[in-house]
């Protein structure tokens, strides 16, 4: 073997100052010299050839090779804890659909058969986004467990909170109404008006300006904390990896939402309170609904979809028989709707009661598909999108994670979407409460984006 070849005949070890005989065999100098003492002449002490002390030439291209081999040496000690429990070969591979770190020898066994893999560093490097989450998850639940043990003061301070949060100043209300009696009033005219065009011009002119005022009220009750890329200092990747399921278990624990405090206790609840919802609640019976079915073309092979394409659930196998076409997602359990947006509003909503992690938002039709794509949700790669991780909602931006403040966890998400606007909006569907915008200039047709992080939890598109 190689390890053979470094080490001396006479003492059995590694090279020490290793030389070179005439004959061409190498010893340690000082093995070769004490050898020597003890005969009556100077020989190889392998082939026995004739050779002297003045004929001794230091190998320093074999002294180089013992450095480096104990350098080598030294680091595989230290890492020969994180080795495949197996086949006691080092974990060097990240197997995505497994979701653990393997050996090479673990990467063409039957098990792993047709999986998809990534080399350790990158790994790594990708999910450390997932800690961050996971970390932020460990401090939500301490503080849900203070509000638990102080619940009669923070009833008393959210009350308060809220009492000064939602009332809509008087001249808001009134501006508001107005905006909707002219929009009411538009589509009265618009309605006995022979010219389409006029009408449709007419209607989007005010489209803008009396969505600017809704949302104005609604983002009184939204918040984001941004994190920051150098707010996380990870160990090392391969003890990372080495642990990275027992930490997504403990992530993803959801413990019980604290009482809802009764809207009777509010005043002027009636009055000021969700105008938005209730005037959208009534609208919804004069306006045309769009329904939004699932593409089977762009699913993932673990996703299994509903006979009526408005139910989605992810499985543990991956089907085998589905064509590799390039609409489809091959690694990120990911789906798009059925039908792509190039003009109007849009609206959907989604239940999400049953889901411990999931991406919900909309897609460009540009946008890659192919690879692990959770890294590149943001609105410059054409992904507009909100997470959901273990109650905690996340909205990806272009400068990352944007921590969203969530007042009460939805059952149903709605996201709307104006595309001559450029928004796309979340709310809570039971109380339309906000809870992130996005603001940008589309110019590609856009589709609804469906993202399964929870195995065996269907994810069901509803009516409005």
């Amino acid at each position: 073997s190689m390890e053979d070849e470094m080490n001396c005949s006479i003492c059995q070890e590694l090279f020490k100052d290793p030389v070179t005989l005439r004959c061409g065999h190498n010893f340690c100098r000082e093995c070769v010299c004490e050898y020597w003492k003890e005969k009556t002449s100077q020989s190889c002490p392998i082939c026995r050839a004739d050779s002297a002390i003045t004929d001794l030439i230091t190998n320093h291209t074999l002294r180089n090779i013992i450095e480096t081999y104990k350098k080598e040496g030294k680091k595989s000690k230290i890492q020969s804890k994180f080795v495949c429990s197996q086949h006691r070969e080092e974990l060097k591979l990240y197997c995505l659909e497994d979701q653990k770190a393997i050996c090479l020898v673990c990467q063409t066994s039957r098990k792993h058969e047709n999986h998809k893999f990534l080399p350790i560093e990158e790994a790594a490097q990708e999910f450390k986004s997932i800690v961050k989450l996971s970390i932020i998850w460990m401090v939500t639940t301490c503080l849900h467990s203070l509000r638990k043990h102080t619940k009669r003061c923070y009833d008393r301070v959210i009350k308060k909170h809220i009492m000064n949060e939602v009332r809509i100043p008087q001249k808001q209300v009134s501006s508001l109404y107005h905006l909707l009696h002219i929009f009411l009033e538009t589509e009265k005219n618009g309605n006995q008006n022979t010219d389409l065009r006029i009408e449709r011009e007419e209607r989007w002119n005010l489209f803008p300006q009396l969505s600017d005022i809704l949302l104005m009220c609604l983002l009184i009750m939204s918040s984001k904390t941004i994190v920051s890329n150098n707010d996380l200092v990870l160990i090392n990747k391969q003890i990372f990896l080495f642990h990275f399921s027992l930490i997504k278990k403990y992530a993803d624990y959801k413990p019980r939402e604290p009482e809802a405090i009764s809207a009777a206790d509010i005043d002027g609840y009636k009055y000021t309170d969700r105008l938005q919802y209730r005037v959208w609640k009534k609208m919804l019976k004069i306006i045309d609904r769009v329904t939004v079915t699932l593409d089977p073309n762009t699913a993932h092979p673990r996703l299994a979809l509903s006979e009526d394409l408005n139910a989605v659930t992810r499985g543990e196998t991956r089907r085998d028989d589905l064509p590799d076409n390039p609409e489809r997602f091959d690694v990120s359990p990911c789906i798009l709707g059925s039908e792509g947006f190039t003009s109007g509003r849009h609206s959907w909503v989604v239940d999400v009661e049953n889901q411990i992690s999931c991406y919900l938002g909309v897609a460009a039709e540009s946008a890659n598909r192919k690879g692990f794509i959770d890294l590149n949700l943001k609105p410059e790669l054409g992904y507009w999108t909100v997470q959901l991780f273990c109650g905690v909602y996340a909205a990806f931006t272009d400068e990352g994670w944007t921590q969203l403040k969530v007042l009460k966890t939805p059952k149903k998400l709605l996201i709307s979407m104006n595309y001559e606007a450029g928004k796309v909006l979340f709310s809570n569907a039971d109380d339309m409460s906000h809870i992130y915008t996005f603001t940008h200039k589309f110019k590609h047709k856009i589709f609804p984006f469906f993202c399964l992080r929870t195995e065996r939890a269907p994810l069901r598109i509803c009516n409005l």
